[in-house]
C-alpha cells in the first residue's frame, strides 16, 4: 500500500477525439456527391457541345460560294448545280396538317422523293426541269420558278447520342442532388426519360425547321433548366 501510495498518478490515456472520424467522413461523402454532380453537368455539357457541332455540321453550306465562280473551286467549300426532272408529284393529308412530295430524277443517280413547299409543289408539273444544289456530295436545295426549299439532311445519330447524354447527366446530378429524399428510382427515371426525350424531340425540330442557331441554343438551354428545376422541386420535398 505504502509503494502505490508513492507512485505518481499514471496519464490518462487518449482515446481521439470522436468527432473527427465523423466529420472526415462527412467530407468525404460531400466530395464525392459533388463529383457526381459535378460529372452529370459535363455529360449535359457534352450534349450541348455535340448539338452545336451538329448543326455545324448540317448548315455547314451556308454561305458558301458556287463552284463555278471559284478559279480552282475546292471540293467541299463550294456548291455545284445541277438540273433534275419531276418524275412525281404527292399530297399527303394529315388531320390539319398537309406535306407535299416530289420526286427527281437524275442522269447520275436514282429517283429520289424530296419534302417541298407548297409554293415550290404548286410551281412545279410531271415532267418540270428543277434545279439542284449540291454541297459536299448531297443535295441542299431544290428550286424552279423563283422558289426555292433548303433540303435537310437530319443526322439521327449525333442527335440521339447528345439527347442520351443530356438525359443521363441530368438524372446523375439530380439523383445525387436528392439523395437523402426516400423518392425510389422510377418517379425520377420516368422524369429523366422525359427530359431525354424532349432534348431528342426538341433538337430534332430545331434542325429541321432551320432555326436560328443563337435561338435554338437560347431555346435548348432554358428549356433545360426550367425542366431540371421543376423535376428537382418536384421531388425535393419527399422525405
Amino acid at each position: 500500500m505504502s509503494e502505490l501510495a508513492g507512485r505518481p498518478p499514471a496519464p490518462p490515456v487518449r482515446t481521439g477525439d470522436p468527432a473527427r472520424p465523423h466529420t472526415a467522413r462527412a467530407a468525404a461523402r460531400l466530395a464525392a456527391r459533388t463529383l457526381l454532380v459535378l460529372t452529370g453537368l459535363a455529360a449535359v455539357a457534352l450534349g450541348f457541345s455535340r448539338f452545336t457541332d451538329t448543326y455545324d455540321e448540317v448548315f455547314a453550306y451556308r454561305g458558301a460560294p458556287a463552284c463555278a465562280a471559284l478559279a480552282d473551286p475546292p471540293a467541299t467549300d463550294c456548291t455545284t448545280r445541277e438540273t433534275g426532272r419531276v418524275t412525281g408529284r404527292k399530297t399527303h393529308w394529315e388531320g390539319e396538317n398537309t406535306s407535299h412530295q416530289l420526286t427527281v430524277s437524275r442522269e447520275a443517280a436514282p429517283d429520289r422523293t424530296y419534302y417541298v413547299s407548297e409554293d415550290l409543289y404548286d410551281s412545279t408539273r410531271t415532267g418540270s426541269d428543277v434545279d439542284l444544289t449540291f454541297w459536299n456530295g448531297r443535295v441542299i436545295e431544290l428550286s424552279h420558278g423563283g422558289h426555292r426549299n433548303a433540303i435537310v439532311t437530319v443526322p439521327w445519330r449525333p442527335l440521339l447520342e447528345l439527347s442520351l447524354l443530356i438525359g443521363a447527366g441530368t438524372a446523375v446530378a439530380v439523383q445525387t442532388l436528392l439523395r437523402g429524399h426516400r423518392i425510389g428510382w422510377k418517379a425520377p427515371a420516368a422524369a429523366y426519360l422525359a427530359i431525354a426525350f424532349l432534348a431528342f424531340f426538341g433538337s430534332t425540330t430545331m434542325i429541321t425547321t432551320g432555326m436560328a442557331f443563337a435561338i435554338a441554343l437560347t431555346v435548348g438551354i432554358t428549356g433545360w433548366l426550367v425542366l431540371t428545376a421543376g423535376v428537382t422541386a418536384l421531388f425535393w420535398n419527399t422525405r
